[in-house]
């Protein structure tokens, strides 16, 4: 193996290995109790040498937002879908409270066309918004909605609710996302046919 080849498959396994720490330690401390610090101390890396490999703050963020997308999606994918994509993702969500508080607060801060996460989200809000899309319109030629829903809007009222409820639920830990989504799904859906 050359030395290009073995020091780029040493930079990649260095940074997988701060993307998964940085998951466990913001999932075990909290978003808003995470340094860079934190995560370096815990990789045994300094926190300039564990930026060398995501640039900034905000990038090595979108990652770790990107690889939990990426395990949620493949945990869902095996699973029963007799309930709706968006109901599920919250389900899941429940168990990572501060893994929601990384998403939320880094969506408000990408709301700035300049921010660094800002593509990031805008990629991300048509993928899971096609996501939902396809879900529910399943479930509509499968006759559990009505064909005069118009899926596309019931979507994007189902990512907004959920959206509003990650926030208020980092203000009030109480908040039930997954069983206010259920609710709202009860709403539109038909019952089913005996």
């Amino acid at each position: 193996m050359t030395r290009e080849r073995r020091n780029s498959a040493h930079g990649r396994e260095s940074r997988e290995l701060i993307l998964q720490t940085a998951l466990e330690v913001i999932g075990r401390r909290g978003y808003g109790a995470t340094s860079l610090r934190d995560i370096a101390a815990e990789v045994g890396m300094t926190q300039a040498g564990m930026l060398h490999h995501f640039g900034t703050k905000e990038n090595l963020l979108v990652e770790v937002l990107r690889q939990r997308d990426a395990a949620s999606r493949a945990a869902l994918a095996d699973g029963p879908d007799d309930e709706p994509m968006a109901v599920r993702v919250a389900r899941r969500n429940a168990h990572a409270p501060a893994l929601v508080h990384l998403y939320v607060s880094l969506q408000a801060a990408a709301a700035s066309p300049g921010h660094p996460a800002h593509a990031f989200f805008q990629t991300r809000q048509r993928e899971i918004h096609d996501i939902v899309t396809a879900d529910l319109h399943a479930r509509q030629d499968a006759g559990e909605i009505a064909a005069d829903v118009d899926i596309d809007r019931f979507a994007s009222v189902i990512l907004a609710v959920s959206d509003g409820l990650q926030a208020q639920q980092g203000v009030d830990p109480t908040i039930d996302i997954a069983g206010t989504l259920d609710w709202l799904w009860r709403q539109v859906a038909r019952p089913p046919q005996a």
